[in-house]
């Protein structure tokens, strides 16, 4: 029923302003394909409570209707859809596309009034780094073999071009000494790739390299160059434009933490009322690991040190001399559900107002792996990490297993679960409207990061062709890419450990895949230069089983992604009306035969390659 001859969503299409304040008017739009007579459009919300029908005027260009309307004061949510006759039948327009009966209120377009989500990462590019093996900018600090001992291990030190040991040898004890000065130092590197958001894997004092075993949240650890080191990186990356995401886990702290030492040595401490016990009054540890004490979250002191109170451990780094950009919050989804506790969306909740009333610009982005709509209303996170609609998808489209159908805990992926274009568009289309709207331009997108192999390692389903038109797909989705280190040159590594993927940083250029390097500055450097990209329409369209159309709409012009990986030379004709206002095409990778016939156009492509179309 009028399938893709109508359009709206909450974008800067159809919806000014995006983020609007608590009475603020919204202009909201309509549009539809020009061969379609509508002789009544109605904007319907739930203002007051109740159906509030809105009558919408037509536009002068184009076939397309607006309306006014303003955000809701209580509940501070307006939802809406749209009623329209044609052919003197009336139809529903919501997210669920046209129906002949009112939409579900799960299905209608959402705006929240008052968010304080951070709007400037719809337009950022981010760039993971895991500090040890990125790169060395400071001897002195560097921690020497054999330092200390822990967990069955000894500190040892391989060169940057030793490929790191499995657990059984290293115990997470293989400093290749990268530090905070060595990613102040690379920030040509980083601009070069058109970042201008860095995310750093766990920076807090710890004995691993990893360092999701905090033994001191207050402090940065000595062996990255301390508090003053990130101090001076993060006026570094300021002065270049690039702001700074920090990782931290406060689900538990480690073993060798003083407040667990003390826990464990006073029963009687405050300290001791900080970790979850069992019911034979032994410590609860994550997922078994006794390294790992889970904190108990019923702690109101624990609470205070760690992210309420203004000397608090979180608050410290939102403020000078740091003035920190956000955090990751690692495990997000298993805080507070020890044993019979549930205080999960309490802690966020607590969390979120406290970091907040610091900066309500700063961005909090949980690790989960899922569906995580749940968490993303807008009163716990800003975002996750978007594995279930990004990562997930974009490897499947490569032919990979899904990660929890693999074992491992997903780092022997198996290399038998292609995804067709059709299931495609539909994935993309459902992942994307299981949050609030205005959420899905928050969304860290990904393929790769320190807990999953690096896709192009995986030598069963790699294809350089077929790889890039994935990579075009993370810079094109709504919300952020966040390229993990590395990628950009396809740095090395295996599958079947989480080692595999933090192999060091190779700095040697000669080494480095030169073609994927130049997809990723092109693309990185369309995101800078052009803001409008950040809050543009999203569309999907399946051509063929092998090919998938993503398109961004801004309002002068639109970006055009044909995602495809046929295995013959293909010839598209594509005929969609949100393109049919378009005139002119230009192929930004120099890849296809590109042309207009009239309201179509014609893409030509050689086998498996993709190319990003510029169309205005």
């Amino acid at each position: 029923m009028f399938h893709d001859q109508i359009f709206s969503q909450v974008s800067s299409e159809f919806v000014t302003p995006i983020f609007p304040k608590e009475g603020e008017e919204i202009t909201i739009s309509i549009a539809f394909a020009k061969e379609l007579k509508v002789d009544e459009c109605y904007l319907v919300t739930n203002k007051n409570g109740v159906n509030n029908r809105i009558a919408m005027q037509k536009q002068k260009k184009g076939n397309a209707y607006v309306a006014t309307t303003e955000a809701e004061y209580l509940p501070a949510t307006l939802r809406y859809y749209f009623v329209f006759l044609i052919n003197k039948r009336y139809y529903y327009f919501s997210k669920r596309k046209c129906d002949v009966f009112a939409p579900p209120a799960k299905d209608q377009f959402v705006i929240k009034s008052n968010l304080d989500m951070p709007s400037w990462i719809a337009s950022s590019t981010c760039y993971q780094i895991f500090p040890d093996r990125f790169y060395n900018g400071d001897k002195s600090n560097d921690v020497k073999a054999g330092a200390y001992s822990f967990d069955g291990g000894t500190v040892s030190t391989p060169a940057f071009t030793d490929a790191p040991k499995e657990f059984p040898l290293s115990r997470c004890l293989d400093f290749y000494n990268g530090d905070l000065k060595g990613v102040e130092e690379k920030i040509a590197h980083l601009k070069r790739l058109g970042i201008t958001l860095v995310y750093l894997n766990p920076i807090n004092s710890s004995l691993t390299v990893h360092r999701y075993d905090s033994t001191d949240y207050f402090h940065v650890d000595e062996k990255l160059g301390g508090d003053k080191a990130l101090e001076e990186l993060i006026r570094a990356l300021h002065k270049n434009g690039i702001r700074v995401l920090v990782d931290i886990s406060i689900n538990h702290t480690g073993s060798q933490n003083p407040w667990f030492l003390k826990a464990k040595a006073d029963k009687e401490s405050v300290e001791a009322s900080f970790y979850v016990k069992n019911s034979d009054s032994s410590f609860c540890y994550w997922n078994g690991v006794e390294t790992l004490p889970q904190l108990n979250w019923r702690s109101e002191e624990l609470r205070d040190r760690v992210y309420r109170s203004k000397d608090s451990a979180m608050q410290k780094y939102l403020k000078e001399p740091y003035g920190q950009d956000g955090w990751r919050l690692d495990v997000a989804p298993e805080l507070g559900r020890a044993g019979k506790d549930r205080l999960t969306y309490e802690v966020w909740r607590d969390v979120r107002k406290s970091l907040k009333a610091v900066n309500k610009d700063i961005y909090l982005v949980g690790e989960d792996w899922n569906d995580a709509s749940e968490y993303l209303e807008g009163d716990m996170w800003d975002a996750t990490m978007n594995y279930y609609g990004s990562g997930r998808l974009l490897r499947s489209w490569m032919g990979e297993r899904d990660r929890f159908l693999t074992s491992s805990w997903g780092h022997a992926p198996e290399a038998d679960n292609e995804m067709n274009a059709y299931d495609a568009e539909r994935a993309f289309n459902e992942t994307a409207s299981a949050t609030i709207d205005q959420a899905l331009y928050m969304r860290m997108n990904l393929i790769d990061s320190h807990d999953t192999p690096r896709l192009h390692n995986h030598k069963a389903i790699y294809d350089q062709d077929i790889y890039e038109g994935v990579i075009m797909a993370l810079y094109l989705l709504p919300g952020m890419p966040n390229i993990y280190y590395g990628d950009e040159i396809e740095l090395d590594g295996t599958l079947g450990s989480v080692e595999g993927s933090r192999y060091p940083m190779c700095w040697d250029e000669e080494k480095w895949n030169k073609r994927t390097l130049s997809i990723y500055e092109k693309l990185g450097a369309l995101r800078k230069e052009d803001p409008s990209l950040a809050f543009a329409s999203s569309y999907y369209q399946a051509l063929s089983p092998f090919c998938l159309l993503i398109i961004r709409k801004c309002k002068e012009h639109a970006y055009l992604l044909v995602l495809n990986k046929s295995k013959r030379d293909s010839t598209y004709i594509i005929s969609t009306p949100v393109l049919s206002e378009y005139k002119k095409v230009e192929d930004l990778f120099n890849r296809s035969i590109s042309e207009k016939d009239g309201s179509s156009l014609i893409v030509s492509l050689v086998k498996r390659r993709s190319t990003i179309l510029l169309l205005s």
